[in-house]
């Protein structure tokens, strides 16, 4: 290389020098005196934060889009009694076991230790155990018809009309709950008002209220009548509602045997009237399934002992009646037991209960075993002997009985029994029963003179679900003529708004309280309990 050409590279050499100073000096000094390992690692850092920054975007639009879906309290309507009823829209629904997030309990509070089972009346106050569960507490559903509402609006749905007559009818209950969080079957509370009970519409009646000693059953009948619309002590559309539930729940809980033998153990009231043992079975239902709907674990020990005592009080090998073990069976008893328990084993399904699944094997069996014993030939089944009338409420009545005998409550009983133990509906006693069933459509008709009342709300309540398990054209023309039923009879104005009179066969017993939760309940058979298959086996389980 000639000289002059290495004075020219020299002073280019120069010239970078000055340009890379040039540079340097923009720079921090922390980043000019940091190795170039060190360099790199900040911008690897600064990536991660930045891809970071991206997915925690993405996450939070996903929670955002999750609480539009399941927490719209803020946007609940507010009850209108004025208001057209039918104007009101069903929500959509999700399935709070495929779409909910996963349940995760709260450490601050505490399972009750074993040999305290009051300690959820005590605490009830606390926080809710879980933090989200499906659509706010709307209950697992299931293919066994488990409680709770599916996603969208379900096959036969009632439509508006239906689901404002149930928001109608649960603003009733709300507003006749006592302070202590119980409903009455005889004097049901009324605020602010010393105006005599009433029937609105009907006279020859009683005047709505029902007999004493009936207020577990009601009480129950009345929460899972919140409990089918989605309301639960922890969660639900509207916060009036979680309060309702809270002190029922509370009340409920105190009615509880706490200790002593298995005769008395974990039973839900006194052991009277005679026919407490459905108080039990309903308080049962409706424990379980809070139980189940919140996984609130201070629940768990009365859900456990419910369940424990209703196992033991059955007859060996058949069903329930009055009693404890007492010998006989009857159909109605043992219906609301199969209700109640199916909840409960879900409950030990789920680890809820310290219950093993297959402790329900025998009693499911007995059931059913019951079932076909007093289904006749024709497919109608009796209430304590194959195909006979059922029972009759003679005490409050002169003779002649104003209710016709012809609408088969127990044959509504079983066939819905038997669907959810998972019987093929095009079996011989099934397809017997579902035409019975459907020569009995519901007919709001009051007896007059001679003519004998058609109206029977627990024949409707079961002829209902049992018919919505089966489907098709029998369902259809059910649903129609129970819509037609039940939502232009509900009352509209004054202190019964959104009840209905209690003037069918079993309302001068459960009075207005009862009439107005079992109407509500069948209601909701739309979300209430997802229709079972053929594809289980014959107790319940999906195969």
């Amino acid at each position: 290389m000639s000289r002059d050409e290495e004075i020219r590279a020299e002073e280019a050499g120069a010239q970078e020098h000055d340009e890379d100073a040039a540079r340097s000096s923009r720079l921090p000094a922390w980043l000019t005196e940091t190795p170039y390992w060190g360099v790199s690692a900040v911008i690897h850092v600064i990536l991660v934060l930045i891809i970071g920054g991206v997915v925690l975007i993405q996450h939070e639009e996903e929670d955002r889009r999750e609480l539009t879906l399941t927490r719209f309290a803020e946007k609940a309507k507010p009850y209108d009694p004025k208001e057209d009823r039918h104007l009101f829209e069903k929500p959509e629904i999700l399935n709070p076991i495929t779409d909910a997030k996963p349940v995760v309990a709260d450490p601050t509070v505490v399972e009750p230790p074993d040999g305290d089972p009051d300690h959820m009346a005590e605490t009830l106050d606390y926080e809710s155990v879980v933090s989200d569960i499906g659509l706010n507490g709307g209950g697992p559903s299931g293919r066994n018809g488990i409680p709770g509402r599916d996603p969208g609006r379900p096959q036969g749905s009632g439509g508006p009309g239906a689901e404002s007559a149930v928001r109608a009818a649960l603003e009733w209950l709300r507003r006749h709950q006592h302070p202590d969080g119980h409903w009455a079957s005889n004097e049901y509370y009324r605020k602010n008002t010393d105006e005599p009970y009433k029937l609105v519409k009907y006279e020859g009646y009683s005047d709505g209220t029902g007999f004493d000693g009936f207020d577990v059953g009601v009480t129950s009948l009345a929460m899972l009548a919140f409990l089918g619309f989605g309301e639960t002590h922890q969660t639900g559309r509207y916060p009036e509602y979680r309060d309702v539930m809270k002190r029922a729940t509370k009340w409920l809980v105190k009615q509880q045997v706490k200790k002593g033998p298995p005769e008395i153990q974990g039973r839900f009231g006194k052991a009277e009237p005679e026919e407490w043992i459905y108080n039990h079975a309903l308080a049962t239902m409706a424990m379980s399934e809070l139980l189940l709907m919140t996984r609130d674990f201070r629940l768990k020990h009365s859900v456990e002992k419910a369940t424990r005592f209703s196992l033991g009080a059955q007859n060996e090998g058949y069903g329930w009646r009055y009693g404890y073990k007492p010998a006989r069976n009857d159909t109605s008893v043992t219906g609301w037991m199969v209700l109640a328990l199916k909840t409960s084993r879900q409950c030990a399904r789920q680890n809820l209960i310290s219950l093993d699944p297959s402790d329900f094997k025998e009693s499911f069996a007995g059931a059913l075993a019951w079932m076909r014993t007093s289904t006749a030939r024709s497919g109608r089944t009796g209430y304590m002997s194959p195909g006979d009338p059922g029972s009759s409420l003679m005490k409050a009545y002169d003779d002649p009985y104003p209710f016709s005998k012809d609408l088969s409550c127990m044959t509504a009983v079983s066939v819905l029994c038997r669907l959810f133990a998972g019987e093929s509906s095009r079996s011989k006693d099934i397809k017997a029963g579902i035409g019975i069933l459907s020569e009995q459509l519901p007919e709001w008709r009051p007896a007059r003179k001679k003519r004998k009342s058609k109206i029977n709300m627990y024949y409707w309540y079961y002829a209902t679900y049992a018919l919505f398990q089966h489907g098709g054209t029998p369902w259809r023309d059910w649903n129609k003529a129970m819509l037609q039923a039940l939502i232009p009879t509900q009352i509209q104005g004054g202190d019964e708004d959104g009840s209905w009179d209690p003037i069918g066969e079993w309302g001068t017993a459960g009075g207005r309280v009862y009439a107005t939760a079992i109407n509500a309940m069948t209601l909701e058979v739309y979300y209430r309990f997802a229709r079972a298959t053929d594809e289980t086996d014959e107790y319940g389980s999906t195969r």
